[in-house]
């Protein structure tokens, strides 16, 4: 009697889920190192840009990035996009919390020009506060 061949179409799936839980992990532990010790060219490049765009939160990216990794490998069959959209929403609107208190205590204005309010937000950023170029980019747009 012949014997029936099977399919391993499992495997290949969950091989693609694992190569993306581990891109995400070791970009994560990249990230943290880089951002955390703000060690070398690139360490301290990436901490200037990051804190220009996000303001303090650049020091919940790689915190985020890799709870997000850790529950996909637990939840093995959750897509990746979806997760990662909820984030960074969550990420923008801690931006514009932080930005907000920075509006109320007076250190960004809100009237002139948006590049110069973007710049400005941008530099405030560099020194690890508020909410960075992003939020004062969308918020200022829509006034």
């Amino acid at each position: 009697m012949a014997k029936k061949k099977r399919r391993y179409k499992k495997r290949k799936t969950a091989s693609k889920l694992d190569i993306a839980v581990v891109i995400l992990i070791v970009v994560s532990i990249l990230l943290a190192v880089l951002i955390y010790t703000k060690s070398g060219m690139v360490g301290q490049k990436l901490n200037e840009i990051f804190g220009g765009m996000f303001g303090i939160i650049q020091y919940v990216l790689p915190i985020g990035i890799f709870v997000i990794a850790i529950k996909i490998a637990s939840n093995g069959n959750e897509d990746l996009n979806p997760k990662l959209i909820q984030y960074a929403v969550f990420l923008f609107s801690l931006c514009v919390l932080f930005s907000l208190f920075q509006i109320a205590a007076g250190e960004i204005r809100t009237n002139g020009e948006l590049s110069e309010i973007v710049s400005e937000a941008y530099s405030i950023g560099t020194q690890s506060k508020g909410g960075g170029a992003i939020r004062s980019c969308c918020c200022c747009a829509t006034k």
